[in-house]
């Protein structure tokens, strides 16, 4: 509780009471000292941590040192959804410390010294502060019963000592009652914390989560039911529903109606379904409106104390003139009072209306432009789903680093942005009422001829400039555009020329009274809403030297790239899917369908559940068997996939350096005879060249299998025998030969030939395959040959 609001309650009483009296009284100084207090706190506070630590395994690092322990903790997940009035309470019981930090400067460490040094101890007091308040909220993140066991009592000592400030002062109990009344917001979130952090605890016990936390738990299985009911269910299920179109009103009394209606329905905040706050921005926001809370109060706990110092000098100088309270014509006669007094009466009055509309016209003013705010962010975060970037900077426009960077910055901008803001406003608005009471004394007090004179000196150009306003207006509709304004299609081009010529004159003289207001009108608008960093108070082209704009650029960007509903609903979807195809194919579990839950075996209409009672064994499912089916099934359906396997890749690598041509093939290392060396192709060409000579080769790779030229002879031969008998047959390609290449190439009938042979191993199997290659050989009256291979399995023999 700060001290110097402290020392204001005992005049503040006075002035209540209209006690008056000069007597000294004790200033309320409170036994516990802020430095002392934060810190002692830092030994319970790192106790506490490195017991939350011991309780959680580190992932990556020395997993084998200390079974993992301890691991990093974390006071809160700014990207999460869930637990916001939790955390929106462990930042509101830290409002006082943000007031004292923004407005009194005061830091965990007294210091005196060098300002030089000023910075560092600022640092050092934020590394305190924050080390402090850290187990309240690392409590609720680990979400463990030993986390809110230990949370529950830190928060009661915070509690404790809050309750003992606030009574260890003799006050009167209307004093006191001014001191509660500023320190709502903390009691109240502390109260918060204090009752819901032994039910969690009690609920963790319940649940048998002691020292596990959520996160390192095991996922639990979801159903199509509990991902509708989500929040980005529902906003995936309504995208996907069919928009409804209102038919438009017909006549002028339903248009007006509908007018007025819809601006009446946007004045007022509408949740939409589906959409849910993150729980930083709410915690944020409402941290922000407990300072202004506390603010406000000590404004006018501040004109109170000054406006009991001005009428307790005035009633003095009164009584010095002999002016006694109790006379029954005091002050009834304002004659008898000097001319000095009066005016120092008058300004009194006017400084203490004035004091109070301020305050409660600022306070209001930020109140709204929080809401303002929270509204703003929703519609640009589904804009930013959508695509939509007309509102915020693509995230394109700038680097990831300062994306990420302005992230970091925004909350902490936020609420200073938002308490410069309430304090710029309410000098503003300050200024404006006394200028305004004392416009309105001067009227009272009948000064009203020189306000009458500069009304007729202005009314006739103001005129003057409002109907020709209004008649470009009319004519820019009805006259100059086609369709009464409805496209920009010029129409009566000749008069719109005419007229844009003499209106370019007078138009001068209105530029210099448009100029003047628009500098007002920047001045009123960005004083308002000097607090909402969702919109630049610079041009679009110099938002990059907006901080403000660009830490909420960064922020909401960041939310919208880990936050997106349709991509964390298809993620779950495929975990569920998983899920239960693992339960699938389990040998010990009964499965049983439903129509609730999620689709599997691509019936939507389909859940699986578990039956614990009743148990039997199940097959298990051969997954190398599913998954040679599936390529199976994919390759039939998509043929041109099989160019982009590996095994087609492989020997199109190993034919491109042989000089090769190969068919298509996807087995994982090909069959051609890819690797001979120059040697090998040089004694089987010599080798063929003998043969087709009819001399018998000394050594002959195709020793096993007889070669014929007339292959329509050898055919007809072996007809009745081949009738029977398993081949294979591959075509070669129809290639003009010249007469230099009549003998066929050993080559390529050698690779022909181990194709076929790697066929044979293959379980047998018949196989037929088209195959374009060169294959030189006698040409026919056409310049082309067919040559066929045809092999005898029982015998080996190979006609060509």
């Amino acid at each position: 509780m700060s001290d110097s609001f402290l020392s204001f309650l005992p005049s503040i009483w006075k002035y209540a009471k209209n006690d008056n009296s000069t007597d000294d009284e004790p200033m309320c100084v409170s036994e516990i000292n802020h430095y002392k207090f934060y810190q002692f706190s830092l030994v319970p506070a790192f106790l506490l941590t490195l017991l939350f630590a011991a309780s959680k395994k580190r992932r990556q690092k020395l997993l084998s040192v200390l079974d993992g322990r301890p691991g990093l903790i974390y006071p809160m997940d700014t990207l999460t959804r869930s637990s916001r009035i939790s955390y929106c309470c462990a930042f509101g019981a830290t409002a006082f410390l943000v007031y004292v930090i923004l407005l009194e400067h005061r830091f965990a460490i007294q210091y005196d010294g060098p300002i030089a040094l000023k910075s560092l101890i600022a640092v050092l007091s934020m590394f305190v502060y924050g080390m402090v308040f850290f187990p309240v909220f690392a409590s609720l993140a680990l979400a463990t019963a030993l986390s809110y066991l230990l949370g529950s009592l830190y928060t009661w000592m915070f509690l404790v000592v809050d309750v003992y400030k606030l009574t260890e002062c003799s006050f009167t109990v209307e004093a006191r009652a001014i001191l509660f009344v500023r320190a709502i917001p903390s009691l109240l979130c502390l109260g918060y914390l204090s009752i819901s952090m032994p039910i969690r605890f009690v609920l963790a016990c319940w649940n048998r989560r002691f020292f596990l936390s959520s996160e390192d738990e095991t996922p639990p299985f979801e159903s199509l039911d509990d991902i509708k009911e989500s929040f980005q269910g529902k906003h995936v299920q309504k995208l996907l529903r069919k928009p409804e179109f209102k038919a438009k009103k017909v006549g002028a009394v339903n248009i007006i109606k509908s007018v007025f209606s819809n601006k009446v329905y946007e004045l007022f905040y509408h949740r939409k379904r589906g959409f849910r706050y993150p729980s930083r921005l709410i915690s944020v926001m409402f941290i922000a409106g407990c300072v202004i809370y506390v603010l406000t109060v000590e404004l006018l706990v501040q004109v109170i104390q000054y406006i009991d110092l001005a009428e307790t000098f005035i009633e003095t100088q009164l009584q010095a003139l002999g002016f006694d309270d109790e006379d029954e014509d005091y002050p009834v006669d304002p004659d008898q009072i000097p001319p000095s007094l009066q005016i120092g009466l008058l300004i009194a009055q006017v400084l203490y209306g004035s004091l109070i509309a301020t305050a409660i016209t600022a306070g209001l003013t930020t109140f709204i432009n929080i809401l303002h705010m929270l509204s703003s962010f929703r519609s640009n975060l589904l804009a930013l789903y959508r695509g939509d970037y007309s509102n915020i900077p693509p995230p394109s426009s700038k680097s990831a680093t300062s994306l990420c960077l302005g992230s970091l910055k925004y909350a902490g901008f936020q609420v200073a942005y938002i308490v410069w803001a309430f304090i710029i406003s309410s000098i503003i608005i300050f200024l404006f009422c006394i200028i305004l009471s004392f416009i309105i004394l001067i009227l009272l007090e009948g000064y009203t001829d020189w306000l009458v004179n500069k009304v007729l000196q202005i009314w006739p150009s103001v005129l003057v400039a409002v109907a020709l306003m209004i008649i470009q207006k009319l004519l820019a509709t009805f006259l100059f555009l086609q369709d009464r304004g409805q496209h920009l299609r010029l129409d009566n081009r000749r008069f719109f020329f005419i007229f844009t010529y003499f209106m370019f004159f007078y138009n001068i003289f209105l530029g210099l009274i448009s100029c003047l207001m628009r500098i007002i009108k920047a001045m009123v608008v960005g004083t308002l809403f000097l607090a909402r960093l969702d919109n630049s108070t610079l041009p679009r082209k110099f938002e990059f030297l907006d901080p403000g704009f660009a830490a909420y650029q960064g922020y909401i960007h960041m939310e919208a790239a880990h936050t997106h509903p349709v991509v964390l609903v298809f993620l779950r979807l495929l975990v569920s899917l998983s899920k239960s195809r693992k339960l699938d194919t389990s040998d010990c579990v009964k499965i049983e369908m439903s129509n609730n839950a999620v689709a599997t075996n691509g019936n939507p209409e389909s859940m699986i559940k578990l039956n614990q009672k009743d148990t039997e064994k199940c097959r298990p499912v051969n997954l190398a068997a599913r998954s040679n089916w599936l390529v199976t099934y994919t390759l039939l359906h998509n043929p041109q996939v099989r160019l982009y396997r590996k095994g087609f890749i492989q020997a199109m690598k190993k034919a491109r350096a042989e000089g090769l041509k190969i068919p298509i093939s996807d087995k994982p290392i090909t069959d051609f005879d890819l690797v001979k060396t120059q040697e090998q192709r040089e004694q089987e060409r010599l080798e063929e060249a003998q043969k087709l000579q009819g001399s018998e080769p000394k050594k002959s790779v195709f020793s096993n299998f007889s070669f014929s030229q007339n292959s329509s002879q050898n055919s007809s031969s072996e007809s009745s025998e081949k009738a029977n008998k398993k081949k294979k047959h591959f075509w070669f390609g129809k290639k003009k030969r010249s007469a230099e290449d009549d003998a066929p190439s050993v080559e390529d009938k050698g690779s022909a030939l181990e194709v076929l042979k790697s066929g044979e191993e293959e379980e047998g199997e018949l196989v037929e395959e088209a195959v374009e290659e060169e294959v030189p050989g006698k040409t026919n009256g056409s310049g082309n040959q067919d040559t066929v291979i045809d092999i005898d399995h029982t015998t080996g023999a190979v006609n060509i």
